[in-house]
């Protein structure tokens, strides 16, 4: 009868522990017990990282070592930075010759597709028309340029070449 009363008085004291949650040897607490035992929460959409689009690439826009044929066959190389906003292009130029001194210039064009048409002007009151074409590669440039007051549309036919090398 004894063991009885032992068998019945462990069942008790397992009862009381299971209703107390010390059913484990972990030290939770019975609010997270509780927790656990509570009902899925759905779960949240994955978030994915979105790329900013790329910016506009403006193909004119750096420096670029050019070589212009004059018109008494002598060759003038200048380096031009080219600044792009748009379809609208500048820069500004120097270039020396030995006998003569250094002469400013300055580009103003418009770009449409691969191809930079506008004009130059040069401190020694030099104007004209020139019209470039960009490589595939985009980083060079061959072109042709022609003295004011000659008309533009007769830079198809000069033979005076300005061409350019990205740095």
């Amino acid at each position: 009868m004894k063991k009885l009363h032992v068998i019945i008085l462990a069942g008790i004291i397992c009862v009381m522990l299971f209703a107390a949650g010390c059913t484990s040897s972990s030290t939770t607490n019975p609010a997270t017990s509780a927790a656990t035992t509570a009902a899925p929460v759905a779960s949240l959409p994955e978030i994915t990282a979105t790329t900013a689009p790329a910016p506009q690439v403006l193909p004119w826009s750096g420096t670029w070592n050019t070589t212009w044929l004059e018109k008494d066959g002598n060759l003038t190389i200048s380096i031009i930075p080219l600044t792009q906003a748009g379809t609208k292009v500048s820069g500004k130029y120097s270039y020396t010759y030995p006998k003569e001194g250094t002469f400013t210039g300055s580009l103003n064009a418009t770009v449409q597709g691969n191809t930079l048409a506008g004009t130059y002007s040069e401190s020694d009151n030099d104007v004209g028309y020139f019209v470039f074409e960009l490589s595939e590669d985009k980083n060079s440039f061959k072109g042709r340029w022609i003295h004011a007051p000659a008309n533009q549309s007769a830079l198809a036919n000069s033979t005076l070449f300005w061409n350019g090398v990205r740095q």
